[in-house]
């Protein structure tokens, strides 16, 4: 009996040990009948497009087992029609939109159309004048000045005393600038300050302008006497000369005084008979009015007359 039981107990015991290692085996082996469609692998191309469509969708990250591929190059063998237009031009919209581009700007912040310049004093001339020039003053500023318009700049001029040679400036720079609109405060006398102002919306222009008034008027400036010759003058400028009749030309003669312009106007008149010259003697100039060419030769004569006459007071002195 005890041998027959060993026997058994040994075959039970083959058997436990054959039926463990079965099970063993068949945990750690697949189905035989499992089919390769089943397997399930990540579509890195679609992972990687629709993770770049996330900035634009806000979509979610991907789940926490996914891991970023690195970057691969273009699988061989497939062509471009295999990609997706639609998101491709998306992407390029996204590059497009979210660029932070430094970037700055060339339009002044006041008007949009220049850069706001401050009020200046343009200079001072070698007789006691002075020019001014104010591009961009505020409203309130505007009601300081004889005409306060509604205008971007304005420009202003003030002499000593008045002579006619400045208002032959004036003359020349409204024709030639017609849109400029204009102020002065003229006496015949002369012994009154000569004030002048311009308005202009051409801030560059009457910068411009301003700047050659000031050229001109200290130029002027050195020279002891000067003359002036307009031809055809323009009602406006004989009305300030108080010329009633037209006439062909006027000449001025600036820098002598009133007994000496008597003095050269009696050599005149005795050199040039029969001439019709008209005259006015005033006490700051003499003033020539008639014929172009008789005024022409006439003062060609004064100026050599006014020379000498010059000469004779600086060595009287």
């Amino acid at each position: 009996m005890s041998d027959l039981m060993k026997q058994v107990v040994q075959e039970v015991l083959k058997g436990n040990k054959t039926i463990i290692s079965n099970r063993v085996d068949n945990a750690n082996r697949q189905p035989a009948s499992a089919s390769l469609g089943d397997i399930k692998r990540p579509n890195y191309q679609r992972l990687k497009q629709e993770q770049r469509l996330s900035v634009l969708e806000n979509s979610s990250p991907p789940s926490a087992g996914y891991k970023k591929p690195a970057a691969q190059s273009r699988p061989n063998g497939l062509s471009d029609k295999h990609f997706n237009e639609e998101s491709i031009s998306r992407l390029r919209s996204i590059s497009m939109a979210q660029g932070k581009v430094s970037r700055k700007s060339g339009v002044p912040a006041r008007g949009g159309n220049r850069q706001a310049k401050s009020a200046k004093m343009i200079g001072h001339t070698r007789n006691g004048g002075c020019v001014w020039f104010f591009p961009d003053l505020p409203q309130e500023l505007m009601g300081s000045f004889h005409r306060p318009l509604n205008r971007a700049a304005v420009g202003a001029v003030k002499m000593p005393e008045c002579l006619p040679s400045y208002l032959l400036l004036v003359n020349e720079i409204i024709r030639d600038n017609q849109d400029i609109k204009f102020y002065i405060s003229w006496e015949r006398g002369g012994d009154a300050p000569f004030t002048a102002e311009f308005y202009d919306d051409d801030v560059d222009r009457l910068e411009r302008v301003m700047n050659e008034i000031y050229q001109k008027l200290n130029r002027r400036s050195l020279k002891h006497f000067e003359t002036f010759t307009a031809i055809s003058p323009s009602p406006w400028l004989t009305k300030q000369l108080n010329i009633s009749l037209s006439v062909d030309a006027i000449a001025i003669l600036e820098g002598v005084s009133y007994y000496s312009s008597i003095v050269l106007m009696d050599s005149l008149l005795k050199n040039f008979e029969n001439t019709g010259i008209d005259y006015e003697i005033e006490e700051k100039y003499l003033l020539l009015k008639g014929n172009y060419h008789v005024i022409s030769e006439l003062v060609t004569e004064l100026k050599k007359e006014a020379g000498r006459l010059t000469s004779a007071d600086k060595m009287t002195i």
